[in-house]
């Protein structure tokens, strides 16, 4: 990895570590959302609507249904990355307590609403492996889901991998592109 990825990937992670304090979590939920769109499952709503409404059930995004992935292979750009799962996005700014946070959302997302197969989760802040990997054992025992977490080092790497045309988190300025 030369230099100048090495200080993206960490103005990234700085970026993310502070849109607590700037209360920004609408704008991390795009952030996520876009990414989400674009490598996990592309047949993604953002949740809408007031709190006093009911509020979003831990559902910052969630799929609906396609039938683009049966369809024949090349005849759709947008079915490459749709999915027949039933998927929902959950984004927190939380800085502490993130096992109890998505232990909480999990509850939330898989306890009410129409049922889930998957719940990606997206945190700004670092989720150990073990850590990570308890959770998504206890998500699977406890609620039948798949649950991927997407913590800070996973966005922050992947964010700084390709050239995004996405919306970065404030104060996160894009390195010009030297790749051929």
């Amino acid at each position: 990895m030369s230099d100048d990825a090495v200080q993206l990937e960490k103005r990234i992670r700085f970026a993310l570590s502070i849109l607590g304090e700037s209360n920004s979590h609408h704008e991390f939920e795009a952030l996520c959302l876009g990414l989400a769109r674009r490598r996990i499952t592309s047949n993604l709503l953002p949740a809408t609507g007031p709190v006093s409404s009911g509020g979003d059930q831990g559902r910052d995004a969630e799929s609906h249904w396609s039938n683009i992935p049966r369809e024949p292979p090349g005849t759709s750009l947008f079915a490459s990355p749709a999915s027949t799962q039933r998927v929902v996005v959950a984004c927190t700014i939380q800085a502490t307590d993130i096992p109890g946070k998505i232990r909480k959302d999990l509850a939330s997302i898989c306890g009410q609403g129409t049922p889930v197969d998957r719940v990606i989760y997206f945190t700004v802040t670092a989720v150990p492996a073990r850590k990570r990997h308890d959770l998504i054992d206890e998500a699977a025992r406890t609620h039948q889901v798949e649950l991927e977490i997407w913590d800070a080092a996973a966005l922050a790497s992947r964010k700084r991998s390709r050239r995004s045309t996405k919306p970065r988190p404030t104060g996160c300025a894009a390195t010009p592109s030297r790749a051929a």
